[in-house]
């Protein structure tokens, strides 16, 4: 039985440093986010792209990311964090290019596949750099302000691409370009933000795989048995993790069809709907995912999936897009908080030498959970309606729920507690 030193690598100040410029460097690549999501299908279908096309297309990077993940994982704990992340900056720059220049569904599935090992080999590095430099009284936070500044990000991103496309597709300069023309100059400066990101990371960020928080987790040194902990606790998590990112995606794939057949038929007033929510993403996980610092990881989590499930419930018998946004902020306010103690817990349960797997493992579920999700939504509305979606999807945050209060033991004590 082995135990590592609990005297710190690097310095409070250079860990905050590292931290605020690891946020930088995420807002810069989350920039085409959103648009990738609301924008790609329209493009595509523009390059003549067919319907089945556009699926394979947006679920190709899903599947990749879950394939790479573990994988990753294993290598952060053998190379470093470091050289992942810039790594999947420079992935993601190389996407935005290829997706820039595109002139065919070839090159489109290329930007994606390039899109998804950024995705796999990013944010598993972030997530392991947060864990080893946050302090054992600030990790939910710490993941809070990451998960922010990606959805600020996209915001901002989004935002920008929706104002550029006023000015260029209408009357503003007096001129007109196409969607493609457009898409094609906004890709090409989210490469060059992508580029900045991964220069502010190669000045900017140091080395952070033994520094002084990598320590064994709560009150437990790194064993032998430690294989057998991964096998049991975690992997109940994981099995958790499948189970509440399917309940989370699962409506994506029909929401807005939905939205559209029984709500409004303004697609403009249903995308302002979402606005509000969006806004609280960009601002609270920070805020509130440190509440699993003081009161523990599994009360949010628990919290917000049975608030999730009440809130998809209420969906169908919500006839008025304005009272819906009410309730999409609630659901990015308790999410806000769950995510960041789910990761935090993740953290807490791991032993130290195995953090990167671990973290692969954990970003795979979730991304195996976001594949399952649209596929059987797709599936349940066309076999029995949109409420078997809603219904389907309360189950199963419900079922994640009462998993986590029955199988999850969350340790006692702070990370390298003597």
């Amino acid at each position: 039985m082995t135990t590592l030193s609990s005297e710190p690598v690097a310095d409070a100040k250079q860990a905050f440093t590292s931290l605020r410029r690891l946020r930088s460097s995420m807002l810069l690549v989350s920039l085409p986010f959103g648009l990738i999501l609301l924008g790609l299908p329209l493009v595509a279908r523009e390059m003549g792209a067919s319907a089945l096309m556009i699926g394979g297309l947006l679920s190709v990077s899903a599947l990749l990311i879950v394939a790479v993940q573990p994988i990753i994982g294993l290598g952060l704990d053998r190379y470093g964090r470091r050289p992942f992340l810039i790594m999947g900056l420079l992935s993601y720059a190389f996407s935005n290019a290829i997706f820039g220049l595109a002139s065919s569904i070839r090159g489109l599935f290329l930007a994606q596949l390039a899109q998804g090992i950024g995705s796999g080999l990013l944010w598993v590095a972030a997530l392991a750099i947060v864990s080893d430099l946050a302090s054992d009284d600030s990790l939910g936070q710490e993941f809070g302000g990451v998960e922010e500044m990606s959805i600020r990000g996209m915001l901002v991103g989004t935002l920008a691409g929706f104002a550029l496309f006023y000015l260029l597709n209408g009357e503003a300069l007096g001129g007109e370009l196409s969607l493609i023309a457009i898409w094609r100059i906004l890709f090409l400066g989210f490469a060059a933000a992508s580029l900045l990101a991964a220069a502010i990371v190669w000045r900017g960020i140091p080395e952070s795989l033994h520094t002084g928080t990598d320590r064994p987790r709560k009150d437990r040194p790194v064993e032998s048995d430690q294989k057998c902990r991964l096998s049991s606790q975690l992997g109940i998590v994981f099995g958790i993790v499948i189970l509440t990112a399917s309940a989370g995606e699962i409506i994506s794939p029909i929401l807005i069809k939905y939205l559209n057949d029984n709500v409004s038929t303004n697609l403009f007033a249903i995308a302002l709907a979402f606005l509000p929510a969006a806004l609280a993403g960009s601002v609270l996980p920070s805020r509130l995912g440190g509440l699993s610092d003081r009161i523990g990881r599994r009360p949010p989590l628990v919290g917000a999936l049975l608030m999730g499930c009440v809130a998809t419930l209420a969906v169908p018998f919500v006839q008025s897009l304005w009272p819906l946004a009410l309730l999409w902020v609630f659901e990015a306010a308790v999410f806000a908080a769950a995510i960041p103690a789910e990761e935090a817990l993740v953290v807490d349960i791991s032993g130290s030498e195995r953090l990167g797997v671990t973290l692969g493992f954990y970003t795979g579920a979730a991304g195996l959970g976001a594949v399952i999700g649209p596929l059987l939504g797709g599936w349940l509305y066309d076999r029995f309606g949109a409420m078997s979606v809603f219904g389907t999807a309360a189950l199963l945050m419900a079922l994640g729920a009462g998993s986590v209060l029955l199988f999850v033991r969350e340790p006692s004590h702070p990370r390298g507690a003597q």
